[in-house]
């Protein structure tokens, strides 16, 4: 609602990509931006002229990688498809059905557009690949294959049958008291499930000698990140949240910190009755009696569950309470599940904190788990 595609795209473009593609165009874009990387934008592309006259900047792009993933794909044109062979015959497919639909278009029209060289693809782990792609994109120059990389994830799957698959697997809430904005409430005794949403969220990773050669405003610093499975189920967590704790003791570990020298937390929380227990659950282990006092807020109780796009999305609001030194509310928390135990959830209205390292989570259908330490900037 309110996307302008024609800012990104061109009407051919949008015909062959869909909504998730020029999502991801739009986010690495806005990054690009934001980060004074604009005028790297190649000469005919839409909105180059707001570049005109810039001079670009001396940035090695055969070390500038992109990893931009989406988990679920161009789901929009799958079914545009599908169903023109299904009236008129095989003929009438799109010659370019399969890169419309291949989930590593999003990546590689952003590497395209920028004449980006680096490492290039896309990763695909449910509602953490967006968490994952940072994650990834920081290994990435910290093994020195990358100077830069541009990271997020997208997500446009509010299609009736992707819509129809969360909904008979029970994974979805519905709206309450007739308010569907009601409807997402993570850690809430009343919770029933999660709201889908549509979005994209992209930043501009480098390495701290990199940024600083060329001068760039530097936001926050990855610190730490962790990775794990659960091995145990493929959309249910292991009641005790094992997998999550293990990514989280991996991510404070990597960052060479210990818990307690964590301020904020911004949790996977996608308002599931399982899922909000097993992570608090992980989380008491990391934190002890101290996560009673370790602020939180849960993004998906405003944004709704972005799926592929919530770890990035969710991440760029970490970013901002860093740089800020505000956390958001989480809304619709009613009544505290009490079978979580004491928790220091953000309600009501913004809170001033004072935020130099926070831990952000993400988890997937697979039983894929990523966690991130995130710092405020040097």
């Amino acid at each position: 609602m309110g996307f302008e595609a024609e800012r990104f795209v061109s009407r051919k473009e949008a015909e062959i990509y869909g909504r998730v593609t020029q999502f991801t165009l739009a986010a690495a874009v806005e990054a690009m931006s934001s980060a004074g990387l604009g005028a790297l934008l190649r000469q005919d592309a839409p909105g180059a002229d707001v570049h005109k006259g810039l001079n670009k900047p001396a940035i090695d792009v055969t070390r500038f990688g992109c990893l931009l993933s989406t988990g679920q794909g161009a789901v929009d044109i799958f079914e545009q498809q599908v169903e023109k062979s299904r009236e008129r015959g095989p003929r009438a497919v799109s010659p370019f059905f399969i890169p419309g639909v291949m989930p590593n278009s999003g990546t590689a029209l952003v590497s395209m557009r920028y004449g980006l060289m680096g490492p290039s693809f896309n990763i695909a782990s449910a509602c953490a690949t967006g968490t994952h792609s940072i994650a990834m994109g920081a290994l990435m120059i910290e093994s020195g294959l990358a100077d830069a990389m541009v990271v997020g994830g997208a997500e446009a799957a509010t299609r009736l049958n992707t819509v129809a698959g969360f909904g008979n697997a029970r994974a979805l809430a519905r709206a309450r008291d007739g308010e569907p904005t009601k409807a997402s409430r993570p850690f809430d005794a009343d919770r029933k499930g999660f709201v889908m949403g549509e979005g994209a969220g992209a930043l501009v990773l480098e390495a701290s000698e990199h940024a600083e050669a060329r001068g760039a405003k530097v936001l926050a610093q990855v610190c730490g990140y962790g990775m794990s499975s659960d091995g145990a189920h493929l959309t249910k967590p292991p009641e005790d949240g094992h997998g999550i704790y293990l990514a989280c003791k991996q991510a404070l570990e990597r960052a060479g910190l210990d818990a307690t020298q964590i301020d904020y937390v911004n949790p996977h929380a996608t308002s599931t009755e399982q899922g909000d227990l097993a992570e608090v659950r992980a989380l008491r282990r990391v934190f002890g009696e101290r996560l009673a006092r370790v602020p939180m807020s849960a993004t998906k109780s405003a944004l709704g569950h972005l799926l592929g796009a919530a770890g990035a999305v969710e991440a760029i609001v970490v970013v901002c309470t860093l740089r800020d030194g505000v956390a958001h509310p989480s809304l619709n928390i009613d009544t505290l599940d009490p079978a979580l135990g004491p928790l220091d959830i953000v309600v009501g209205e913004r809170r001033k904190l004072q935020v130099s390292r926070a831990l952000k989570i993400s988890a997937g259908f697979g039983g894929h788990n990523c966690a991130l330490v995130l710092g405020a900037a040097p």
